[in-house]
């Protein structure tokens, strides 16, 4: 930001929970997300390395994989009580 000269957002008053924000400072909502706009990320590639970024985004995919694959007490509770 400082390098391109940005100027920062307006500062948040209030409960920033129930304001709409620009999609732009928007994150990612789960990790396969975030992993993929870290492989976009040129800022990223430039400071850590595009075999850094390449191989931290694939670890979080496999991680992301992993998770999806196993039931939470949620689901466990949730499934019951409808049986």
């Amino acid at each position: 930001g400082i390098e391109k000269k940005w100027e920062p957002e307006n500062m948040i008053t209030g409960n920033a929970y129930d304001q709409e924000h620009p999609k732009h400072l928007a994150l990612p909502r789960t990790l396969w997300d975030a992993a993929q706009e870290l492989k976009k990320s040129e800022a990223a590639r430039s400071l850590f390395g595009n075999a850094f970024v390449d191989h931290f985004a694939a670890s979080r995919e496999w991680e992301e994989r992993e998770f999806r694959q196993h039931i939470t007490d949620w689901e466990l509770r949730r499934y019951f009580e409808i049986i």
